[in-house]
């Protein structure tokens, strides 16, 4: 009677735990999803900010003027996140909280995504929960979501976590054939490629999960993800084309071979400290040599890896998901590596372990688990450590999305946290300034930025606009005059420094730049009047009225 007593207890029990987690599953994701979405209302004030946000939104003709499909822009083809810039656009315009609303919503959807990936990983719920839980309120996800410019990110990760959790449902319920779910995933898949390029890595990421789910290499398994590379090689071909376009490819050769494998590894690294211990955040990381060599870490960092490498692969049976969660790392940033330089950011940045940082955190989550096993009296301890780590990241987030303010705070902090990124920190406050209209911290700045690096160019071009401004015409004329000498067929700058030869009565030169100008711009309007009055000042009435008449024309 007693061992029946007592089966029906622990029966009882089993079912009343079962039932609590029924319940769990259904409101505990939608909780985090909302806490997600609830820290980065905090943010939905911040200011666009001057590194590319106005670039990637108002100031995009895709968006400004509704070619959502055709074109690039700052060196991208991504035309769904030009659709949700667009539909912010239409409803607030330059107004930057519809853009940021955006960003959290799409954020808060793929926490819920995120738990369902795991819980089709078959990771228990509390396992599940918490990498839930760490992908939503991680320091190093404010950069893909608190900046405008990084929309593309959760947007292109929600269609990738789509296309992982069609693709366990194929694995699961479909088997060998190409079913409804196959197809999902492969045009979620589709779709995340059209909202950024670094979706690109997801087929890798498909064969980490065959390892996980113990699948094999059969020759139909592999033919499955032809077609998942074949669009992989599309769009990264479609890519290197778009950077080329954009002149991104044209980068000087400053590191060697050896030089980029260092990188790497250090790289992989780098990220690894900082998803465990996210202090000294910035939106740049230098690469910086000391006297033409690199410090010992770099050269350490190969070993360490392949250290940590070998030994998750030695104890991937008592930790498997070591060994996977390092896998799945590694699969989908391994094209975000420093392998070669692309724009004016350097070549590592928070966002790029928005989605690939999931690898880490299960492998921190499943540890209470693992101890559970090997060492039961340390399984407190760790998860003091662990809920203890994921209340210091939230509150760290809510800083961090403070930092993102506007851009004069948020390159102040970079400047504190890891330097003025060889001068390019200065040009972008100084631009700040400028739209400020505070000239004095803007000349400051630009000084400054071309005292540090003499080949940020535009630093020339916005110092001599500020001089010519303030009737320093001759200062005006030799700033306008070296960035020319890089971008000579600027309208606007051979324009302003024609009416700062003008100014100071050195007409023929100022009617050579406003030729120049109308030769590459017969629309602009001012230059026509600008001309035009030179001509007259040096005696040629008949061109400079017909050159007034012109811009009387132009007028009406």
């Amino acid at each position: 009677m007693a061992k029946k007593l007592t089966q029906q207890s622990k029966k009882y029990t089993q079912q009343y735990s079962a039932g609590i987690s029924d319940s769990s599953e259904k409101w505990l994701p939608w909780a985090l999803a909302a806490l997600a979405f609830i820290l980065f209302t905090t943010g939905f004030g911040n200011q666009m900010i001057g590194m590319d946000d106005h670039s990637a939104t108002v100031d995009n003709p895709a968006v400004k003027d509704f070619m959502l499909f055709g074109g690039f822009n700052l060196g991208m083809y991504a035309p769904l996140t030009w659709i949700g810039y667009e539909i912010a656009y239409v409803f607030g315009k330059e107004s930057p909280n519809l853009y940021h609303f955006l960003s959290a919503l799409v954020h808060a959807i793929n926490v819920l995504l995120v738990f369902r990936l795991f819980r089709r990983l078959d990771l228990n719920f509390t396992v599940s929960a918490l990498v839930a839980l760490f992908f939503a309120i991680h320091p190093l996800q404010v950069e893909a979501v608190a900046w405008i410019a990084g929309f593309s990110t959760p947007l292109f990760s929600m269609f990738s976590l789509l296309a992982m959790n069609y693709y366990l449902r194929h694995t699961q319920e479909e088997g060998d054939s190409f079913g409804k779910n196959y197809w999902l995933a492969l045009t979620m898949f589709l779709l995340a490629c059209l909202a950024k390029s670094a979706a690109v890595t997801l087929p890798l990421t498909l064969l980490v999960f065959d390892l996980w789910k113990k699948r094999g290499l059969s020759t139909r398994i592999l033919l499955e993800k032809v077609p998942f590379f074949a669009i992989s090689l599309a769009f990264g071909i479609l890519t290197l084309y778009s950077r080329q376009h954009a002149g991104q490819l044209n980068q000087p050769a400053d590191f060697t071979l050896l030089d980029r494998g260092l990188m790497a590894c250090h790289t992989v690294l780098f990220y690894w400290k900082k998803l465990l211990i996210p202090t000294g955040l910035s939106i740049w990381y230098p690469f910086e040599k000391i006297n033409g060599t690199w410090s010992w870490d770099y050269y350490a960092s190969p070993l360490i890896l392949m250290g940590i490498m070998f030994a998750a692969w030695r104890s991937r049976r008592a930790m498997p998901l070591l060994w996977i969660g390092i896998l799945f790392y590694l699969s989908n940033i391994v094209l975000a590596l420093p392998w070669s330089t692309f724009g004016t950011f350097e070549l590592r940045s928070d966002r790029y372990n928005y989605l690939s940082g999931l690898g880490i955190f299960v492998i921190i989550a499943s540890l209470p688990d693992y101890l559970k096993e090997k060492r039961p009296s340390w399984v407190s301890g760790a998860w003091a450590v662990i809920l203890g780590m994921a209340f210091i990241w939230l509150v760290a987030s809510a800083l961090r999305i403070r930092d993102w303010k506007d851009t004069t705070t948020l390159i102040d902090k970079a400047i504190s946290a890891t330097g003025d990124n060889f001068g390019k920190a200065y040009l972008w406050r100084g631009m700040a300034y400028g739209k400020a209209s505070d000239a004095q911290k803007a000349l400051k700045d630009f000084s400054l930025a071309i005292q540090k690096n003499a080949e940020l160019h535009e630093a020339y071009k916005f110092r001599g606009n500020i001089f010519g401004m303030m009737k320093n015409y001759d200062q005006s004329i030799t700033d306008l005059t070296k960035f020319l000498e890089h971008y000579p067929t600027e309208v606007p700058e051979l324009y302003n420094r024609g009416l700062s030869y003008a100014n100071l009565e050195r007409n023929p030169e100022a009617i050579a730049d406003f030729t120049r100008a109308i030769e590459l711009d017969t629309t602009f309007a001012r230059v026509y009047r600008a001309r035009g009055n030179c001509y007259l000042k040096i005696g040629e009435k008949a061109k400079g009225s017909a050159d007034l008449a012109k811009y009387d024309r132009m007028q009406k």
